[in-house]
């Protein structure tokens, strides 16, 4: 190295012990992003479902679970969102979203996952961005 030169590596190896610690602030922030995604899908597929006839119980029964687990070392956060079959009329939401050989299919769930993406992606971008100020960056 040429006189007068030196190195430091500081500010390198603080951006990297930073970043280290971003996935352990991030786990709850994302999870709450998908608990209010899930909640937010599973009230706009009840809505359209409010006031059948035939199917009176139907909106109650659409329900979702979330799950975080361990797999291969990596943090998994999973929602289902859909009808509780145990629920009134639960069992019969297949046939209300997918139809049957005499039965139109309405496809409200699909219709809710694909209004609510777009919240969805900016919940988890704020999730993140929240992570990564909980840590300097």
């Amino acid at each position: 190295m040429p006189d007068g030169f030196s190195t430091d590596f500081s500010e390198l190896t603080q951006l990297a012990a930073d970043l280290g610690d971003v996935p352990d602030n991030s786990g709850p922030l994302i999870n709450k992003a998908i608990t209010v995604s899930s909640l937010k899908v599973k009230k706009s597929w009840q809505e359209p479902l409010q006031g059948s006839r035939t199917l009176p119980s139907l909106p109650y029964a659409v329900t979702f679970d979330i799950s975080v687990g361990q797999f291969f070392g990596v943090s998994v956060i999973k929602s289902e969102i859909g009808f509780d079959k145990s629920r009134g009329q639960g069992a019969l939401g297949n046939i209300s979203e997918y139809g049957s050989p005499t039965i139109s299919g309405r496809g409200f769930g699909l219709a809710a996952l694909e209004a609510n993406q777009g919240d969805f992606v900016a919940g988890l971008e704020i999730a993140v961005e929240q992570a990564l100020k909980k840590v300097g960056l």
